[in-house]
């Protein structure tokens, strides 16, 4: 993702930078190496905010419109102007470390499951259920869903329907994340917002976020709720978004997004 954008000077290096100090890590250099270390949440998700965020400053574009899968969509918000982007750093440092300690406490993982429509997902759900506790985390593309919970929960669930498990260290978009969602609140609301200048779709609805509505609550709310990434982007398409430019994991959003929209559909990869 980062290119050769940790080599010169510009808004990635310098959220890296700002990243580095608050986790208190060499970040770039974990980055360069590939380090183990991202995998772990709290340095994982600062460096990816920190990549797609600064890349996506780099262009000076203004888009049309704006979201942000899961953690992403922070950096949706800072590019609709509701917050800085040394605030939206200082935000994800806060989200990785709760929800790690979270996890910690409620120990868990994520599967990918293939179901054709919401009942056959509800019966995923009431089978792992057998076995431990299971939620919707995500809705992807019409037949791409992801499920959050315990291990024996999602294990159960593999005799009867396809699944990928996901390279999480927890139980992410469910209701173990409630502590976190409460801690991270408090750290979003000592900032300054803004409206957006821009329009965001917001992952817990899936639609425009509108006058009147609460952007913290809409962050806090997806820690415990689920994506809902396919109605995020058939709302943008049926707003005439038509060029779709990815910053971010570029094999797996592009994926997404024709799997939601067609093949045809124009994707700029980190432009």
């Amino acid at each position: 993702m980062a290119g050769d954008a940790l080599s010169r000077a510009g808004p990635v290096r310098t959220l890296i930078e700002r990243a580095s100090r608050a986790l208190e890590l060499d970040l770039e250099s974990i980055i360069r190496r590939a380090d183990p270390q991202l995998a772990r949440t709290e340095v994982g998700q600062p460096a990816l905010i920190a990549i797609s965020l600064g890349l996506a400053l780099e262009t000076n574009a203004t888009p049309a419109a704006t979201a942000g899968h899961s953690v992403g969509e922070l950096a949706a918000f800072c590019l609709a102007g509701c917050l800085s982007p040394e605030d939206a750093i200082d935000c994800v440092v806060e989200r990785s470390r709760l929800m790690a300690e979270a996890a910690r406490k409620f120990p868990g993982t994520m599967a990918a499951v293939r179901a054709r429509n919401e009942e056959e997902v509800e019966q995923a759900i009431a089978l792992g259920s057998q076995a431990g506790t299971v939620e919707l985390a995500a809705h992807n593309a019409p037949e791409e869903w992801v499920l959050t919970g315990d291990r024996a929960a999602l294990a159960a669930i593999t005799s009867r329907f396809a699944t990928v498990q996901l390279p999480v260290t927890g139980p992410w978009h469910s209701r173990a994340m409630a502590d976190a969602a409460t801690k991270w609140r408090l750290c979003l609301e000592r900032l300054s917002w803004s409206p957006p200048r821009i329009p965001v779709v917001a992952n817990a609805t899936g639609r425009f976020i509108r006058e009147g509505d609460d952007p913290i609550g809409l962050l806090v709310g997806q820690l415990t709720q689920p994506v809902r990434w396919a109605a995020t982007l058939q709302t943008l398409a049926a707003a005439g978004i038509t060029t779709w430019k990815i910053f971010g994991p570029g094999r797996v959003l592009r994926g997404l997004c024709r799997a939601n929209l067609g093949t045809t559909a124009h994707v700029e990869l980190n432009p």
